[in-house]
C-alpha cells in the first residue's frame, strides 16, 4: 500500500524509484497468491485475500494518476488541475477504511469464539461508519490523511491480531506455524502499520517542501512496504507446499 502523495520537491527519477519496487513486489505478491490457491484447497479467507491484493494493485495504478499529473505539469489529466481531485489522499482515505476493515475480517475469520467474532463484526462496522462520519465532516478528505482513521483503524487492527494470536495459543496449530498463512500475513500487516501509521500521522504537519521528511516518508513507505510483500510472498510458497489445508 503505497499511497505517498509528498513529492512537490522530489524528481520524477525519485517517484519512479520508490513507486516501481513497491508495483512490482505488490504485482510479485498478487500473483504468488494465485499459485497458492491453485495449490491449496480454495478457503473464502485465502480467497478473499489475494482478491484483496489485486484490489490493492488497481487501486495503486489508478492513484498514480496524480504524480503523473504534477510531473508533467499536467500534460496528462489535465482535468484535475485546480481540482480537489489534484491529490489522490481522496482515493487513500477511502481505501484505508477499506483495508483496516478487510485486515480485520480475515484474522476474525480464524477465531472461532462466537462472542470474539460478533464484537469483532460489531468494531468493523463501528469503524466504517465512524470513518465515513469523519471524513464528510471534516476538512482532510482532499487535503491530508485522516488522523482518525489512520490511528482508530491501527488500534482495531491490532487488536484483532492479538485476539488472533490468543486463539492461536488455545488451538494446536503452534507446532505448525511455519505452514499456516496467516502467521505470515499477521507478521507483515503488523510491522508494516508499525512502520507508516506515525508517518500518516506526522505527514499532516509537515509542508510538501521539507525536503528531509519528504525522503524519510518516502523510505519508510518503500522498504515497509518491501518487507510486509516479501512476506506474504514467503507465506504463499512455504503454505503451498503443505500437504494439507487447516
Amino acid at each position: 500500500m503505497d499511497g505517498h502523495q509528498i513529492f512537490t520537491r522530489l524528481e520524477f527519477i525519485d517517484y519512479i524509484g520508490n513507486t516501481i519496487p513497491i508495483l512490482l513486489v505488490e504485482f510479485l505478491a498478487a500473483i504468488v497468491g494465485i499459485y497458492y490457491l491453485k495449490k491449496e484447497t480454495r478457503l473464502k479467507s485465502s480467497v478473499h485475500l489475494v482478491t484483496f491484493l489485486w484490489l490493492t494493485l488497481f487501486v495503486e495504478v489508478i492513484g498514480s494518476y496524480a504524480p503523473i499529473a504534477y510531473f508533467s505539469d499536467y500534460k496528462y489529466f489535465s482535468f484535475v488541475e485546480g481540482t480537489p481531485f489534484s491529490k489522490n489522499y481522496w482515493l487513500y482515505n477511502c481505501f484505508l477504511i477499506v483495508s483496516f476493515s478487510f485486515f480485520v475480517y480475515y484474522f476474525r475469520s480464524f477465531i472461532k469464539s462466537k462472542k470474539t467474532r460478533l464484537l469483532l463484526k460489531v468494531l468493523i462496522f463501528f469503524f466504517i461508519f465512524s470513518s465515513i462520519i469523519n471524513l464528510l465532516f471534516s476538512e482532510v478528505f482532499f487535503v491530508g490523511y485522516s488522523q482518525y482513521v489512520t490511528l482508530t483503524g491501527t488500534l482495531l487492527l491490532f487488536f484483532s491480531v492479538v485476539l488472533f494470536y490468543f486463539e492461536l495459543l488455545r488451538s494446536d496449530f503452534l507446532l505448525q506455524l511455519k505452514q499456516f498463512l496467516p502467521i505470515y500475513i499477521s507478521v507483515g500487516v503488523l510491522l508494516y502499520n508499525l512502520c507508516v501509521t506515525p508517518i500518516d500521522i506526522f505527514s499532516n504537519y509537515f509542508s510538501a517542501g521539507n525536503d528531509y521528511f519528504v525522503k524519510l516518508k518516502n523510505d519508510v513507505y518503500l522498504y515497509a512496504n518491501i518487507f510486509m510483500y516479501v512476506t506474504f510472498i514467503v507465506g504463499f510458497i512455504v503454505c503451498s507446499r503443505r500437504k494439507k489445508s487447516y
